[in-house]
């Protein structure tokens, strides 16, 4: 509120994740696992308890050439993420997709040479996923599935450094459709149209520095970390319409010691958001969410990581007092 005092620190472990690979055997030149994560969260982030939520919980094949995968999964639909500590990621603030929610999917690979690769994404997802906030749950499935898909090109060669090595350069274009279902007083049902169109790319330019980002734009994507959480007006039961993307700057030092800066907006359409209500724990009617970050990160060793982050975070809204703050995280993390 405007006058008063608004620091506060807090000290948590719910970012920790817990999480086991599953590796079964192999059969028809494919190899059976899975994989299972859970954080310390409640069963919806913006809850700000303490719980277990889980954020993957699939069984694959995969094969050299393709993958097939069933469970709880990260979205096709702009899957990048920032470099930053906070668990969100920059949603709600520009990073659209990276959400979790149940989803059928295959992927085929094709390599022309050794330094080129294009990857062809396809799944059949769940529409009405509530582990970010469970107002969701306001909206639900018209009886079909979200269908997310995605085409990604690779360029250079591969490091071998780790699992999550990339390409130098990687360009990809992704989409989603579905719907929505609202009911109105009990009585008068709506369904809203959603749909999805994202870039998201990654380019090591040097040894040392590079650039990564995504943009996106559709309507009805509040499930999708976008429209700062909101998918559909809860007064008319139609979807919001909101465009945005976030953009970082990488620059490695040493090789264990590097930094991140950024930026990330999400802007909804002002005059199709739900009307405020000053009483709600969570004020709605979010016209745009942006924010600034920079980081520097220690690679200590192979398992143990520490950052501080400073942010800052601006909110408009809609017929109530705008909010704006100045944060610095800190993470230390240990993987084993």
């Amino acid at each position: 509120m405007a006058g008063l005092d608004q620091q506060n620190f807090d000290a948590h472990a719910r970012q920790s994740t817990l999480a086991a690979a599953l590796s079964g055997p192999q059969f028809s030149g494919f190899q059976a696992g899975g994989l299972v994560m859970a954080a310390f969260y409640n069963d919806a982030i913006v809850v700000d308890q303490y719980g277990l939520l889980p954020l993957q919980a699939y069984g694959e094949l995969t094969s050299s050439n393709c993958r097939f995968a069933a469970g709880l999964q990260f979205d096709v639909f702009n899957p990048g993420a920032p470099t930053v500590l906070p668990f969100s990621v920059l949603n709600a603030s520009g990073n659209s997709g990276n959400g979790f929610r149940g989803q059928l999917r295959v992927e085929r690979f094709f390599r022309p040479a050794d330094d080129r690769q294009w990857t062809l994404q396809f799944a059949l997802s769940e529409p009405t996923a509530s582990t970010i906030d469970p107002r969701f749950r306001l909206a639900e499935d018209n009886g079909w599935p979200n269908v997310e898909g995605r085409i990604a090109m690779g360029c250079g060669d591969l490091p071998q450094t780790s699992p999550d090595a990339r390409r130098p350069f990687e360009l990809g274009i992704s989409g989603l459709v579905g719907q929505l279902r609202t009911t109105l007083l009990a009585s008068n049902q709506t369904v809203a149209d959603v749909w999805g169109v994202g870039v998201d790319f990654y380019w090591q330019i040097t040894d040392c520095i590079g650039v990564t980002g995504e943009f996106f734009t559709g309507q009805g994507l509040g499930t999708y970390n976008a429209g700062v959480l909101q998918g559909v007006n809860l007064d008319t039961g139609q979807a919001i319409e909101a465009s945005g993307g976030w953009l970082e700057i990488f620059v490695y030092l040493t090789p264990c010691l590097h930094s991140h800066l950024g930026y990330g907006v999400d802007d909804p359409r002002d005059s199709q958001v739900t009307s405020p209500d000053p009483a709600a724990l969570i004020p709605l009617g979010r016209t745009k969410n942006q924010t600034y970050f920079a980081n520097m990160i220690w690679d200590v060793n192979s398992t143990f990581r520490v950052g501080g982050e400073l942010a800052y975070r601006d909110t408009d809204y809609l017929g109530l007092p705008d909010n704006d703050g100045l944060g610095f995280h800190t993470q230390f993390q240990w993987s084993f």
